[in-house]
C-alpha cells in the first residue's frame, strides 16, 4: 500500500501525539524523549523510566529510497522498535540487550502505540510494585522515657 505524502505526515503526527500520551499516562515512572540517534544512540522516539536509561523502548524511523535523516522535509514511512536493558555481560562490561523488537508500516501506527503502552504499563507496574515493597526508613518512636542525649518530637 502506497500512501501519499500527506497520510504519511498525519500519522507520524499521531505516533508522536500516541508517545505524549503514553508518558502523561505513565508520568510517574516513564519519560519520553525524541533524540538524534547519531548522537545519543537511542534512536527517533525513546520511553525510558523516570531517572534512569534502562530499560527502553527505541523507536527508529526509516524513510522512502533517496531521503535521509538530515533531511528537513522528511517523513517516515515505516518504524522499527526494539525494547531492551543495558546488561552485565560475563567480562564485567555492559551492552544493550534485546528482548523485543519488530518492524511496523505507516498505516499500522496504532499498533505501535499499543506495543509501545504495553511496555510502558509494563515498566510502570514493576517500578510502582518495587515502590510499594521498599520499607519506609526505621523511625524512632517516643517510648515515654527520659533520654536526655534525645529530643523527641512533640
Amino acid at each position: 500500500m502506497v500512501l501519499s505524502e500527506e497520510e504519511l505526515t498525519r500519522n507520524m503526527m499521531a505516533l508522536d501525539d500516541g508517545l505524549h500520551r503514553i508518558e502523561k499516562q505513565f508520568e510517574d515512572h516513564v519519560v519520553f524523549f525524541s533524540e538524534d540517534p547519531l548522537t545519543f544512540g537511542g534512536e527517533h522516539f525513546v520511553l525510558y523510566p523516570v531517572g534512569g536509561s534502562s530499560p527502553r523502548f527505541a523507536i527508529e524511523e526509516h524513510y522512502p529510497p533517496g531521503v535521509g535523516w538530515s533531511d528537513e522535509d522528511r517523513v517516515p514511512g515505516s518504524w522499527t522498535w526494539v525494547a531492551e536493558a543495558y546488561l552485565p555481560q560475563p567480562d564485567g562490561s555492559y551492552m544493550w540487550v534485546s528482548h523485543g523488537e519488530g518492524e511496523i508500516a505507516s498505516q499500522d501506527y496504532r499498533e505501535l502505540l499499543t506495543i509501545a503502552e504495553t511496555w510502558a504499563r509494563a515498566l510502570h507496574d514493576v517500578l510502582a510494585r518495587e515502590a510499594a515493597l521498599t520499607p519506609d526508613p526505621p523511625v524512632a518512636e517516643h517510648t515515654g522515657r527520659e533520654d536526655p542525649g534525645r529530643t523527641w518530637p512533640a
